[in-house]
């Protein structure tokens, strides 16, 4: 099962996630803001 949760910034999307991954056994949270973030660290601008 894939649980999609989409929202504007700082609505609560992590914290109702992350209340909702307790109620799953084995389940897991991807962030893909957090791919963006580590991939715009490793490459550089005006390149």
């Amino acid at each position: 099962m894939i649980v999609m949760i989409n929202g504007a910034f700082g609505s609560g999307k992590t914290s109702a996630a992350t209340k909702l991954q307790t109620l799953i056994p084995n389940s897991m949270i991807f962030d893909p803001e957090e791919i963006g973030y580590m991939s715009s660290s490793v490459t550089s601008i005006g390149v």
